[in-house]
């Protein structure tokens, strides 16, 4: 199916229309955000998002936004990542949210005071559970704290029976019933060993129970300064802990049955509150209201937060309250997705809420010029992963005052987040939770300069990244040309592969070549044939210089059409070929907009109507609606740079493009 717009202008009447649709829409998701006995949200899926807890102390299952919490303090994630069980320690009960049901809350087992009853998850009690580790076969370990216990509950079963702790003891080590469970911190989880790891603080301790002996052993950790093991986490045979009076984590590792000696590996710019691993990534939770979260392994660096807009947060553990009002000697659920990288949960106690953190914002791969964000490759449940291809466009935004040429092209200044890419994620995410669409939406960014024509590079660079990210559908920014020396004169220097396409990147060698030696046989000799004989083309030393003419002639519109369609028929080709993981098939989508409202498009934009019609590649026109709107966004673009994007510009695009991806049903939505 070829989604083609209609090439007339539009008429007052129809921009009118236009401007009144934005307008309602602006009032709807107005009225949807105000509150409404009769209207439900699901979770929105961002780099900060709330998970359950409507804030205020209490115990209410249902909705994630009502639901209530009473100082809930530990938490843990199935395997399969569709539920979080949370230690709700005031209310002394085991909750469950379960992310596969729109957050939904309930509560798996506990009654409204405090108790010691083992048995069915509907007649046991526990004491101020406060932390909570899940094991393979679907059963969790509580640290019932005031109990001074570890509990086991069997979720298949449907039962809890006491796993280790006795009252009164002085027992460091032994059989698990016989041992001091008292002043646990944090807890583990160590498949390897089949063992559950945790800290006592107080006992300057880090033990290990052996789930198939049932013993309780001491694990040689007192090296290194590490006299307190606190926080604690695990990651394959590598154990992570932070000692509560320093600022440094230690690694053991589990090798041929034993522990090794503990080793310093990094140090934060503040006390550990918790740790947690995902992936190669380990992660810390600070009590710092300058950097709340930093990024350890496998680079020691402070998480910066954004805000929607591209402005980045300063003292981020003062503007987000969610992070911060934490203490050092009480547990804090901190823990990752088994599913998706990089997402962790956060459980702020203070608060009574969980929130959810994804570091989308890491290194990133840059190579000739070129940067994608560095997303997960796995892909999580239920979500449709995007690439947006482009020039500067896609990704840089400039503000006020206008911008120079250097500064718009400074992109040490601009953070990633503030690409279009990531303002398309959440555009496309946030109506996707006011619609009830169980879909989440990631926008990876693939770009390079001006200078590389758009209807080329991609054909050598797009395929392996969408098999790499599994991505579900490829849009190309195609802006149309206001340079007649660009971007078709790439034929006439770089040598042709055997498809009859330049080849990529530039052979600067091949440069030196006489002009005339360049002119490949095919489409491109007819092209320039035609050119010589109107006077269209010149030879300045070295180069061809084409004269913008050309654009306008109706006679050259076709073989433009055809320079243009066949680098993009192979790369259309390829994406056909392929399938997602999960074995769906993979999309492209060209879009042509124009970003600047001063200089003159010399490019004719019928040309990409017909380069997609040609290949029955889905385009979408939206030069009429940025024309529409310019006024309103005024000033769409920077003046006198290159051309990227106002605040206002970026704004309306985004906006735009969600709405026609919506609306043609490009991505999925019901």
């Amino acid at each position: 199916m070829i989604l083609q717009k209609k090439s007339e202008p539009k008429s007052s009447a129809s921009i009118s229309k236009t401007t009144v649709f934005y307008f309602l829409l602006s009032s709807l998701l107005l009225t949807l955000f105000l509150p409404s006995p009769a209207w439900s949200i699901r979770p929105i899926f961002s780099s900060l998002s709330l998970v359950a807890g409507a804030g205020p102390a209490g115990f209410e299952d249902g909705l994630f936004t009502s639901a209530l919490f009473n100082s809930p303090r530990g938490a843990a994630i199935s395997s399969d990542g569709s539920r979080i069980f949370i230690a709700d320690s005031a209310n002394h009960r085991i909750r469950v949210i379960h992310l596969d049901q729109n957050n939904q809350v309930t509560t798996l087992t506990g009654q409204n005071t405090p108790g010691k009853q083992d048995g069915s998850l509907t007649s046991a009690q526990f004491n101020q559970p406060k932390s909570v580790v899940y094991l393979p076969g679907d059963q969790l370990v509580v640290n019932d704290s005031e109990n001074k216990l570890l509990r086991l509950i069997d979720l298949k079963a449907g039962n809890v029976s006491t796993l280790a702790g006795n009252s009164p003891t002085t027992l460091t080590e032994g059989p698990a019933a016989q041992v001091s469970m008292a002043g646990i911190h944090n807890m583990a989880y160590l498949p390897a060993a089949n063992s559950v790891l945790f800290t006592q603080p107080d006992q300057g301790s880090l033990k290990r129970l052996d789930l198939k002996t049932g013993l309780v052993s001491l694990v040689p950790s007192r090296r290194d300064g590490l006299s307190n093991p606190c926080a604690l986490c695990v990651s394959g045979n590598k154990i992570y802990v932070a000692d509560q009076n320093q600022p440094n984590i230690f690694l053991l590792e589990w090798k041929d049955g034993n522990f090794s000696a503990p080793a310093t590996v990094a140090s934060t710019i503040g006390g550990i509150l918790a740790l947690t691993a995902s992936g190669d990534n380990l992660y810390a939770l600070l009590g710092s209201d300058e950097a709340p979260l930093q990024r350890i392994l496998p680079k020691n660096q402070p998480v910066s937060f954004m805000s929607v807009w591209g402005d980045q947060i300063p003292l981020p553990g003062q503007l987000l309250p969610s992070l911060t009002n934490l203490t050092f000697t009480r547990p804090v659920g901190f823990i990752s997705d088994p599913v998706e990288d990089r997402k962790i949960y956060i459980v702020n106690p203070r608060l009574n809420r969980v929130v959810s953190f994804t570091d989308t914002y890491g290194e990133h791969d840059v190579t000739n010029n070129e940067r994608l964000d560095e997303l997960p490759i796995r892909k999580a449940p239920k979500t449709f992963r995007i690439l947006l291809v482009g020039d500067s466009r896609s990704r840089m935004v400039v503000t006020y005052p206008f911008k120079t040429s250097f500064n718009v092209q400074a992109r040490q200044y601009y953070p990633p987040q503030i690409n279009l890419s990531k303002r398309l994620e959440f555009d496309l995410n946030t109506l996707a939770a006011v619609d009830g669409e169980p879909m989440n939406f990631e926008v990876m960014n693939l770009e390079t300069s001006a200078s590389e024509p758009l209807f080329l590079w991609p054909t050598y660079r797009v395929p392996e990244y969408v098999q790499r990210y599994d991505i579900d559908l490829v849009i190309i920014m195609q802006p149309p040309v206001p340079d007649p020396q660009f971007p078709y004169t790439v034929y006439f220097t770089n040598p042709m592969t055997k498809e009859g396409i330049p080849k990529y990147p530039n052979d600067l060698e091949y440069l030196l070549k006489p002009p005339t030696d360049r002119i490949p046989p095919g489409e491109a000799k007819h092209f320039y044939e035609m050119c010589k004989a109107k006077n269209l083309v010149s030879v300045k030393g070295n180069s061809f210089v084409f004269d913008q003419n050309l654009f306008t002639d109706p006679a050259l519109h076709d073989s433009l059409v055809e320079l243009y369609a066949k680098p993009l028929d192979i790369l259309n080709q390829k994406i056909s070929s392929m399938k997602t993981f999960s074995g769906a098939p993979v999309h492209l989508l060209i879009c042509s907009m124009h970003s600047w409202v001063i200089k003159p498009t010399l490019e004719d934009p019928k040309i990409w109507v017909d380069v997609t019609q040609k290949l029955h590649v889905p385009f979408l026109d939206m030069n009429d609606e940025m024309t529409a709107m310019e006024t309103s966004y005024y000033p769409l673009s920077e003046n006198g740079g290159n051309d990227h994007f106002t605040v206002d510009g970026h704004f309306f695009f985004s906006q735009l493009l969600t709405h026609d991806l919506i609306r043609d049903k490009i991505v999925p939505w019901k």
